[in-house]
């Protein structure tokens, strides 16, 4: 059976993991079941770095000795990430005996290579990093990753030999691209090699909290180079050389962005001088940032898994970090952005289209689903189409990055065409006329498709995904943590009965914005039960009557106010010029309220791609701000603005109405916010 070996960079235990290392173990994880999923057999590796000058200073801070510390950090870690749903194999200490007799025997086999001399040494170190930086490496005189200055040291160490294996290294770069990604990565480190290296220190003398030299014991491990090792003391080396054989090398390394350098430059020439076979590739990832900034301590702009989990659960910070942006890119958190992301494609997509599925099976079917010869084109189309799409933004050797926010963008085209065969099925007008098996039918194909979608959520949202099977009644027939993506497949649900449950994304009710340093407590959940036809759309004619009152900006108390030259009789002619006047663009919808005082009018912030607009239309009494949420619509983007009942409208939304009501016009697949219609 295909191995796969992933690890994460390590992380020191002076400080609570943030969001921005939360991602970093997010990502891994969700390459992790990803594999899994494969029918690969995986080993997923995390650990701690404890042979730091920080760490050090905690536990005295704290008047424990530094492994106590380590020991109590090691458990704190570990919840953290178990309410993170990270599914790691192996969890490594540095200060653990098997890490000494695994970094021991690497340093002799590097020193009996010749790799290795006694030398003074000098230079800027950053306590904070735990590293050594040159005048051209600082920013202003200050660390790069910490705008702190760091110090002068000045002492006699044991250097690693680096700056002999420049060429062999660039030769590696050229003969396997895949060993740094994402691209940009790889071409700041071609750089950094191609410009010159130099030799390392690789000891402390001054320092007593590490691994000792095993050619002398006055000297401790430098802390990087002993932290780098512990991705083969995971898998056995020095301790058990058949499982060593079995997992080395790694598939994956997943580090951030400011430690390539550790990893692409040192590890693999550690490597080539102990004559061991060098990992596949390196991932770093991009940072995400809080308003713009790096968090750190230092900066004191931290936001903690435990600011957001405990209250939003951990596939909404999941979710929220991997759709945002591709992995190797940067992403940035806000309070604001979670919450209109987390109402419109968690609440209001994929939680009302299994709530109101389940809904509509107990009131028609009393629960019971039976597998019906029925196959739904669009709906099987769908899957097949983003179970292709997954595997594609998934292999990250062949499109050079990690493209969780494309894969996850797939999955949702399924809920949205799940959604509208709901809408255009309409089984409630089924049951009104007595049509019972069209209702298996149609039913049958939304659960089956929810079935596939829980498979294909799995490694993103892994908590969702299991129980949405457990509400599907499936349980108790198809065991969800044996379900691999060969078992994605149209028509493959066996009898059930639903056990519907509570909304798996409740939405979130702001009672008063919270803020960077909230624990998120100041959001309120609102349970949204769509079991009804809460979002169905009537069909848009083009040649249909455009609307004169509700949706049209000026003066909301006027029966019929002129907008532009175009809003006349239907039937008349205009010239082509004259419709290129319009500016026709898709928006979709962030966010909706009553306006005070008028019983017909919304509020609607909406997303224009380069910005965000405010449209006041009077679409009340057609539509609740619930059901609008997250749609994607189309709105004239030219109109002067105008003031309705005190509130600026920069827009006007289209839509059609006739005896039977009015429509908003809506679109039948997603397209990018902005794009002009033509």
């Amino acid at each position: 059976m295909k191995k796969f070996y992933v690890t994460t960079a390590i992380d020191y235990v002076n400080n609570l993991p943030h969001l921005g290392t939360a991602y970093e173990k997010i990502g891994a994880d969700v390459i992790a079941r990803y594999h899994r999923m494969t029918g690969e057999t995986v080993h997923f590796q995390m650990g701690s770095d404890e042979h730091s000058a920080n760490v050090k200073k905690e536990a005295e801070k704290r008047g424990l000795s530094p492994k106590k510390y380590c020991d109590g950090m090691k458990k704190e870690f570990l919840k953290i990430w178990e309410s993170l749903e990270i599914s790691c194999d192996g969890f490594i200490q540095t200060s653990e005996k098997r890490h000494a007799d695994a970094v021991s025997r690497l340093f002799e086999a590097i020193f009996k290579k010749g790799d290795i001399y006694k030398s003074p040494y000098e230079g800027w170190y950053c306590e904070s990093c735990e590293a050594f930086f040159t005048d051209k490496d600082l920013v202003n005189g200050k660390c790069p990753n910490h705008q702190s200055v760091p110090k002068w040291l000045k002492e006699e160490n044991y250097f690693f030999r680096l700056s002999v294996y420049q060429e062999r290294l660039l030769k590696h770069y050229r003969q396997h691209p895949e060993f740094i990604l994402p691209e940009i990565r790889r071409n700041e480190v071609l750089r950094l090699v191609e410009g010159g290296l130099q030799d390392i220190s690789v000891s402390r003398a001054s320092f007593d909290w590490g691994i000792p030299l095993p050619i002398d014991k006055s000297h401790v491990v430098y802390v990087w180079f002993d932290a780098l090792i512990n991705y083969i003391t995971a898998v056995g080396f020095a301790k058990d050389q058949r499982q060593f054989r079995q997992w080395w090398p790694a598939d994956l390394h997943v580090i951030g962005k400011d430690i390539t350098r550790f990893h692409c430059v040192i590890w693999p020439a550690m490597l080539m001088s102990a004559g061991l076979p060098l990992p596949k590739t390196v991932f770093g990832h991009g940072f995400v940032y809080l308003k713009g900034e790096k968090m750190s301590k230092t900066l004191g702009n931290i936001i903690t898994p435990l600011d957001v989990v405990p209250q939003y659960g951990a596939d909404a910070i999941r979710y929220y970090l991997l759709r945002s942006s591709s992995f190797g890119s940067d992403g940035d958190f806000t309070w604001d952005d979670f919450i209109k992301r987390y109402n419109s494609d968690l609440a209001n997509d994929l939680g009302n289209l299994l709530n109101r599925t389940l809904g509509m099976t107990n009131r028609y079917l009393e629960g019971k689903i039976t597998p019906q010869k029925t196959v739904h084109k669009p709906l099987q189309e769908a899957i097949r189409g983003a179970t292709k799409g997954v595997r594609e933004e998934m292999d990250y050797r062949k499109s050079g990055d990690l493209n969780f926010h494309l894969a996850l963008e797939k999955i949702w085209e399924v809920v949205h065409v799940a959604d509208k065969h709901i809408d255009s099925s309409a089984p409630w007008v089924l049951m009104k006329e007595g049509k019972i098996d069209e209702i298996k039918k149609v039913l049958y194909q939304v659960v089956d498709t929810l079935r596939n979608i829980a498979i294909l959520i799995a490694p993103f949202l892994p908590k969702s995904s299991e129980e949405i099977w457990k509400q599907l009644g499936l349980s108790k027939k198809l065991k969800w943590e044996n379900q691999k993506f060969k078992n994605i497949e149209w028509g493959k649900t066996p009898s059930v009965n639903v056990q519907a449950g509570k909304p798996i994304f409740p939405r979130i009710e702001l009672t008063s914005g919270p803020s960077s340093s909230s624990n998120a407590s100041a959001a309120t959940f609102r349970a949204s039960a769509a079991n009804e036809p809460s979002r169905t759309q009537r069909e848009f004619s083009l040649s249909a009557k455009a609307p004169e009152g509700p949706a049209a900006p000026g003066n909301a108390d006027s029966k019929s106010p002129e907008v532009s030259s175009i809003q006349k009789e239907a039937g008349m002619e205009l010239d082509i010029t004259e419709f290129q006047k319009l500016d026709l663009r898709v928006a979709k919808i962030l966010e909706v309220e009553k306006v005070a005082g008028a019983d017909k009018l919304l509020r609607l912030q909406v997303d224009l791609g380069t910005e965000r607009r405010q449209i006041v239309a009077g679409i009340a009494q057609h539509y609740t701000p619930e059901q609008l949420q997250g749609k994607m619509i189309v709105i004239v983007a030219n109109l002067k603005p105008a003031t309705i009942r005190g509130v600026e409208s920069r827009g006007m939304l289209l839509a059609a109405s006739n005896e039977e009501g009015l429509s908003i016009l809506t679109l039948d697949r997603n397209l990018a916010s902005g794009a002009k219609v033509k």
